[in-house]
């Protein structure tokens, strides 16, 4: 079929209406928008009247200062574990701590299987908290 010319359009959801039948639906005026640089609307919200820009990238110095604060945390995170693990052997080693029972178990056993799994949830959501409290802090330069 020599000279004839197609043109390709963008798809359109096929809803019809009843009594339509089979009427094309209408192409759209505007021009497609732009996707959303932010589709989960984490940032500050922006304002197309107010023509201000998002803001870059950080730059080298803020992206080391936010790598610091975050090693910072993560540090005192695990100084906060192992002491934990290391404190609880050591219990063991104190003859009166050693001999206390709970329903014919040692106590050092119940809190091994029960008692570090509430200390081990808080440890990880202030490491949560205080990592995200530092990119917050980056995104507010």
């Amino acid at each position: 079929m020599a000279g004839e010319h197609r043109a390709v359009l963008p798809a359109e959801p096929a809803v019809r209406a009843a009594g339509e039948g089979a009427a094309r639906p209408a192409a759209r005026a505007a021009a497609p928008e732009a996707p959303d640089a932010d589709p989960l609307h984490t940032g500050p919200p922006r304002s197309a009247a107010s023509g201000t820009a998002p803001p870059g990238p950080p730059g080298p110095a803020e992206t080391r200062a936010l790598i610091r604060a975050q090693l910072r945390t993560a540090l005192g995170t695990c100084a906060m574990v192992m002491s934990v693990l290391a404190g609880l052997p050591l219990l063991a080693l104190v003859p009166p701590v050693a001999r206390v029972r709970a329903h014919g178990l040692p106590v050092l056993w119940l809190v091994l299987a029960a008692g570090v799994q509430p200390v081990w949830i808080a440890v990880a959501v202030r490491q949560l908290r205080r990592a995200e409290r530092a990119e917050r802090a980056l995104d507010r330069r």
